[in-house]
């Protein structure tokens, strides 16, 4: 269980910088991609008030939960990917 905490707190590091990356470059540019953070902020919010909790009950976590959680990481990495992309 310890690799997978681990796996969950490099893809929220990744997360997290792609994140500031993004939330830099929309400072400067486009509204298109302050559009599209602003719906990714309010998914960010969400995945950190289920982050901390399963990561330290991860062993007494169900593997649907668990699941669900790298799905929804994946999508925000995938989201603040595609921002970056258009800058």
């Amino acid at each position: 269980m310890e690799d997978m905490k681990n796996k969950f707190a490099e893809m929220k590091a990744e997360i997290e910088q792609l994140r500031d990356e993004v939330k830099l470059k929309a400072h400067l540019g486009k509204a298109d991609a302050k559009d599209e953070l602003e719906k990714l902020e309010k998914q960010w919010d969400s995945f950190l008030v289920n982050y901390k909790p399963l990561t330290d009950e991860i062993e007494q976590t169900a593997d649907n939960t668990v699941t669900a959680l790298g799905i929804a990481a994946e999508e925000l990495k995938k989201g603040y990917e595609r921002i970056r992309k258009l800058f």
